[in-house]
């Protein structure tokens, strides 16, 4: 009996092309698990427990009595790794009614003036993330500056405002 006959089957049970796809598929499957399981070298990367403040100014009283505490905050426009930036541990009212920027003045000059039924709001949270020369990172991709003005949101409400303190 011939070793690959005339159908190219290997002993007339298994085809020559059969044998070549599961070796790939073999080797395939040993690479991914090898990949996956690599011993990693060089230091480990610690997270850290990041805590900072956003304020947000002129904010509707409305909106203002959604935001909570324990609620995740995101950011609309930045990636962040598909998790929260952080959860709110404190939410204070800093003025009442708050304060919204004037659309103008007369001067050329602009000035923070109060608005009716809004307030002034300091929160702060806690999140995951690097520090490294002064830069702070949460969930490792999502850059933290103090003065960023950003449009954030929870399950709740959303609205604008800007990093006022990193602790």
């Amino acid at each position: 009996m011939k070793m690959i006959d005339r159908n190219g089957r290997i002993f007339g049970k298994i085809s020559v092309i059969d044998l070549v796809v599961a070796a790939v598929v073999v080797v395939l499957a040993a690479a991914l698990y090898f990949k996956s399981n690599q011993v990693h070298t060089g230091g480990t990367v610690v997270e850290q427990t990041i805590t900072f403040q956003v304020r947000v100014r002129g904010l509707d009283r409305y909106i203002a009595d959604a935001v909570l505490v324990g609620d995740g905050l995101y950011d609309q426009n930045y990636p962040s790794g598909g998790r929260a930036i952080g959860y709110i541990t404190e939410v204070e009212v800093e003025r009442d009614p708050g304060t919204k920027l004037a659309e103008s003045l007369g001067d050329g000059t602009a000035a923070l003036v109060e608005a009716e039924d809004t307030v002034d709001l300091l929160i702060t949270l806690e999140g995951k993330g690097l520090v490294e020369n002064g830069r702070y990172s949460i969930n490792r991709i999502y850059g933290l500056g103090v003065n960023s003005g950003r449009t954030y949101y929870t399950k709740r409400a959303q609205f604008v405002g800007s990093v006022a303190n990193i602790f």
